[in-house]
């Protein structure tokens, strides 16, 4: 079974990489290679490198890059996903899930209903190093990044960066793949309310600011399982 490894890009020098810490714990104890063993490596910045080992250990594994692909099995499309703040265990959830399914990057918003405190420092490496974890998993060569948090005000002005924007709503009148466009586009961003949804006016806001609306359906959704049946659609039109 293809397996792929991670190391930051600051690791890797010319044809040189070294991995260092837990991953290359993983390489050595774990997945048990040794000197002139081949590994499929990423640098989570869009680089895929086949890797020959020339030294290994617990802490350090050494290689030579013998090729080097580009983005091999990231989508068409950038995504962004922007979503009111949920409370864990669940956007732990949201971003191991939506990082395998292709998302870009991550927009955490506030909204009148977002309850939980974001803590940064606190709680965003640990969603960093569950990104991670699931670009590995997924075989992508992209961590996606999660932006700074944004009071919904502020990322209004952000919408007219995409060349599509679309919002779940629950009385939109159109399906989300009506709203879909066949028109290829490079930037495109899902936004996905906090528990209880968003507020009437706030809906009214993100119309304003140029997104769309759209409907999952009939039943009420989480905002995590609303965020993967989006990017479900999404990637089955634009994956094609």
């Amino acid at each position: 079974m293809k397996e792929l490894f991670y190391t930051p890009a600051r690791t890797i020098s010319g044809s040189r990489v070294m991995i260092r810490g837990e991953e290359a714990h993983h390489i050595f104890k774990v997945k048990r290679h040794r000197r002139g063993n081949r590994i499929l490596v990423t640098d989570g910045e869009g680089s895929e490198y086949k890797v020959l080992i020339t030294s290994a250990s617990d802490s350090l594994v050494e290689g030579r890059i013998i090729s080097t692909l580009r983005k091999p099995r990231e989508p068409l499309v950038e995504v962004t996903l922007a979503f009111g703040i949920i409370k864990a265990p669940r956007i732990e959830t949201l971003f191991e899930k939506c990082t395998e399914m292709g998302v870009s990057a991550f927009q955490p918003l506030v909204t009148s209903r977002t309850v939980p405190e974001w803590e940064e420092e606190k709680k965003v490496p640990r969603f960093e190093r569950i990104i991670v974890s699931a670009m590995k998993q997924s075989l992508r060569s992209v961590a996606p990044q999660i932006l700074p948090l944004l009071d919904l005000r502020d990322f209004l002005t952000t919408i007219s960066n995409y060349d599509h924007a679309l919002v779940a709503w629950e009385e939109a009148r159109h399906q989300l793949r009506e709203r879909l466009t066949k028109r290829r586009v490079r930037r495109l961003l899902v936004v996905i309310g906090p528990e209880g949804g968003f507020a009437l006016d706030e809906v009214d806001a993100l119309l304003k600011a140029g997104a769309k609306p759209f409907s999952l359906g009939l039943r009420r959704l989480r905002s995590e399982t609303a965020a993967l049946a989006a990017l479900a659609n999404v990637y089955s039109l634009y994956d094609a």
